[in-house]
C-alpha cells in the first residue's frame, strides 16, 4: 500500500493482474496502460484524435501511399543502448512468425504478406518491413490505408529490443524499455511498480518518479483506498467504480468522464437457429430500449447506441441507424420472421444467454431477459462465465447470443468495421460476413475525408439492417482521481497516459 507518498510518487489500481509484458502479446485494458508506461512506438495518439510523432522523428509517404518510410530520433533503451530501424524489424516480423502466438497480429495484416507469412505461406523475409539502417524503416502496405500512422500508435506496434524477443513473464528485471517509465518491482496479484525511465527520449516531460500500481479486484476495496488516500486514481476499465457508489459520486460532483471508442453490445450466432433469421434479430433488437439501459442499468454517461461504431469516430447527433423502443416494430419482425421460419411462437426453440461475471454485466442481462418476455413473449435463459470462458465460447461460437464489449484498438473507424470482413476474424464473433459490405471497405482504402466517410457510412448501415450484433451503448470512461494530480492524458480509446501527469502541493 502507499501508506506514505515520495515527492511525485502516485498510487492506481488495476482490478486485474497484467497479462503480459510484451506489448504485442495481449490487448487487455490493464495490460495496456501498462505497456503505455513502458514502452512507445513510432507514434502516439494525443487526446484530441491527432496523431504526433514519438520515436519517429519523421515520416516520409509515398504518392501511392502505399510505401512509408519512418526516420528515427536518437532515441535509447532504458539501459542507453540505442533503439534502431531493426529492433521494429525484429520486433514485428517476431509477432508475424506462425509459431508465435498472438491474439492481435491482424492489426499487422495491412503490411505486405504479412497475413500471408502468419499463416505460413510465405517467408518473413518477403514481408514488407525492412530496416535500411540504424535509424530508417521502410514499410510496405499492401494497399493504401488512410489510418496506418494510427495503427503505428497502439502498443502492438512497439518494439521490443532485438535481442529479447521472447520477453519472459512474470518479468524479470533485466526488460529493457523504451517508454516514459520503467520496470522496478513486480509480485504477482499484489503490486507493481515502475519508475522513471532516464534513457526516454522525452524524460524532460516526464514528471513523476514512481508509479504504484496495486492489484485490487475488489472495487468496494478500491474505493474505500481512495476515500482514504491510498489511491490517486481508480475508475475506467483498469479499476472499475462500483455500480452502488455512482449516485453518490454524481452527487459530490467527484466523477470525471470522457467519451472513448467502446460499445456494449449482444452479438447473435447467425449461423445457430433462429438466429439464421434476419427479422428475429431485428425483433430481439427493436424491442429494447436504450435509454432505460443508460439511465437504469449502468447509471453512467454512456451514449445510446445508434449504430455499431462508437460516436467519438462520428461526432454529435449521428444519425440513428435503426430503430430503438419499438416494440411494435419489435412485433412486426418477430411475426415475419415466425412465419419465414414455417413455426409458431409456442414452438420457439430455446435460448440461452450468456454474459460474463460482473455486477454490471449481470444487471444488464437480467434487464434484456426482462424485456425479451415483456415485448416479445419470449422466455430466455442465462448463462453467466467467468470471462475467460465466456471468451472462448464467442471465440468458438458455441453460444445462440452473447452480451461483450469492445474497445477500438486504433482511432479510426475501421477498428470496429474491419471486425466484419471475413467470417473467420477473430472477433467476428456472429461469423456474419457480406460481399457489398467487403466492397464497400476495399473501396474505402483508396478514397480520404469524405469520400470515405461516406463509404464507411453505408457498410455500417449493412451491418445496421442485417443486425449481427444489436449495439446497445458507447461508453464514457468514468474515474475519480486526488485534485491534486493533474494532466493525464486520455486518448479517445481510453488509454491512460501518465508520461505528462504530476503532483501540485
Amino acid at each position: 500500500m502507499c501508506a506514505t507518498k515520495p515527492i511525485q510518487s502516485i498510487c492506481i489500481n488495476f482490478i486485474y493482474n497484467p497479462l503480459s509484458l510484451d506489448p504485442r502479446k495481449c490487448t487487455d485494458p490493464v495490460t495496456t496502460v501498462l505497456n503505455f508506461m513502458l514502452y512507445e512506438g513510432l507514434t502516439r495518439l494525443e487526446p484530441d484524435g491527432n496523431i504526433s510523432m514519438a520515436l519517429a522523428e519523421r515520416v516520409q509517404i509515398s504518392k501511392d501511399r502505399k510505401t512509408y518510410i519512418f526516420h528515427l530520433k536518437k532515441c535509447k533503451w532504458s539501459d542507453g543502448t540505442p533503439i534502431t530501424a531493426h529492433d521494429f524489424e525484429a520486433s514485428w516480423k517476431y509477432i508475424l512468425d506462425p509459431h508465435v502466438p498472438s491474439k492481435a497480429a491482424f492489426l499487422l495484416f495491412s503490411i505486405k504478406n504479412a497475413k500471408k507469412a502468419k499463416r505460413g505461406e510465405c517467408a518473413l523475409e518477403q514481408v514488407g518491413i525492412r530496416a535500411i539502417d540504424d535509424t530508417q524503416l521502410y514499410v510496405e502496405l499492401n494497399h493504401p490505408v488512410p489510418h496506418f500512422l494510427e495503427l503505428t500508435s497502439f502498443c502492438v506496434y512497439f518494439p521490443t529490443p532485438c535481442n529479447e524477443q521472447n520477453i519472459p513473464y512474470p518479468p524479470t528485471m533485466n526488460t529493457k524499455f523504451s517508454g516514459p517509465f520503467m520496470l522496478q518491482s513486480w509480485i504477482d496479484n499484489d503490486e507493481v511498480i515502475v519508475k522513471k525511465n532516464p534513457y526516454y527520449w522525452n524524460r524532460q516531460e516526464v514528471c513523476l518518479d514512481e508509479i504504484h500500481a496495486t492489484i485490487i479486484k475488489d472495487e468496494a476495496t478500491a474505493l474505500k483506498l481512495y476515500e482514504q488516500g491510498y489511491l490517486d486514481w481508480i475508475g475506467g476499465l483498469i479499476s472499475p467504480l462500483p455500480l452502488d457508489a455512482l449516485p453518490d459520486l454524481k452527487t459530490k460532483s467527484n466523477l470525471n468522464q470522457h467519451p472513448i471508442a467502446g460499445t456494449t453490445f449482444s452479438s447473435f450466432n447467425i449461423h445457430s437457429y433462429p438466429f439464421n433469421n434476419t427479422n428475429i434479430r431485428k425483433a430481439f433488437s427493436y424491442a429494447i430500449c436504450r435509454r432505460s439501459i443508460v439511465e437504469n442499468i449502468s447509471q453512467m454517461f454512456e451514449d445510446i447506441a445508434t449504430g455499431p461504431v462508437p460516436h467519438v469516430f462520428k461526432g454529435k447527433n449521428p444519425a440513428s441507424l435503426f430503430s430503438d423502443c419499438a416494440a411494435e416494430q419489435a412485433k412486426f419482425h418477430l411475426a415475419l420472421g415466425l412465419q419465414e421460419l414455417g413455426i409458431t411462437k409456442e414452438e420457439f426453440p430455446k435460448i440461452v444467454y450468456h454474459y460474463f461475471t460482473s455486477e454490471l454485466q449481470r444487471n444488464l442481462a437480467l434487464h434484456l431477459q426482462n424485456v425479451w418476455k415483456h415485448v416479445l413473449g419470449l422466455k430466455v435463459e442465462l448463462q453467466c462465465n467467468e470471462l475467460k470462458t465466456h471468451l472462448a465460447k464467442l471465440h468458438h461460437r458455441d453460444f445462440q447470443i452473447a452480451q461483450m464489449s469492445w474497445i477500438g484498438q486504433y482511432y479510426d473507424r475501421m477498428s470496429f468495421l474491419e471486425r466484419f470482413q471475413t467470417q473467420d476474424a477473430f472477433r467476428n464473433y456472429s461469423k456474419w460476413e457480406n460481399s457489398h459490405y467487403n466492397q464497400l471497405i476495399e473501396q474505402s482504402f483508396y478514397k480520404e475525408g469524405e469520400e470515405r466517410n461516406h463509404l464507411l457510412d453505408q457498410a455500417e448501415a449493412i451491418i445496421a439492417n442485417e443486425m449481427p450484433i444489436i449495439p446497445l451503448y458507447h461508453y464514457h470512461l468514468i474515474y475519480i482521481k486526488n485534485p491534486h494530480l493533474q494532466n493525464i492524458m486520455i486518448s479517445p480509446l481510453g488509454d491512460i497516459q501518465f508520461h505528462k501527469a504530476f503532483l501540485t502541493h
